[in-house]
């Protein structure tokens, strides 16, 4: 009797349900290691290296670092990584009307600092200038620890978190 895997349509079949089983995975990091945690969970939208798809997901090259120069930059950046946040955006002057982030709660404290560090140490072309630490997982846990915050509230807290310059 012949084998069924013999036919082409089968084993094509067969290899695309398998490509499609796998896990998603970029085919490059800007950085190995330091961008583990973006790079599973964020370039999906926010493409490699944090550099965005204007008027649909922002740019966060460049723009990460100089609001977490703040406590009020860091702590916004912090509810928008475990809560979300829908609301219209302007990012290098291109609105992003009805925009919406999702919650990443699934994920752990040190996997969303390792994630918001690495946003943090990219310059606005996406290379990497390491600056180490800055997002502690343990300020991670204390922030999930409070009161949830709705992805609107999150939103509100932007306008305020923001440095006055156009991020």
């Amino acid at each position: 009797m012949p084998n069924p895997l013999d036919r082409p349509l089968a084993r094509s079949l067969i290899l695309t349900a398998a490509l499609l089983a796998a896990p998603w995975r970029p085919a490059a990091a800007a950085a190995p290691g330091r961008s583990a945690a973006f790079d599973a969970n964020c370039s999906m939208c926010h493409q490699l290296a944090a550099a965005g798809v204007p008027g649909q997901f922002p740019r966060l090259a460049g723009r990460a670092g100089r609001i977490a120069a703040t406590a009020a930059g860091r702590r916004y950046l912090e509810h928008v990584v475990l809560y979300g946040m829908m609301g219209t955006i302007t990012v290098d002057g291109t609105q992003i009307v009805g925009g919406v982030m999702p919650s990443f709660a699934s994920l752990s404290d040190q996997d969303l600092a390792d994630a918001l560090d690495y946003l943090i140490s990219l310059d606005k072309s996406g290379k990497l200038h390491w600056k180490g630490a800055v997002i502690e997982p343990a300020q991670i846990a204390r922030v999930r620890a409070g009161k949830a915050w709705s992805p609107m509230q999150v939103h509100q807290l932007r306008a305020t978190a923001l440095p006055k310059a156009k991020p």
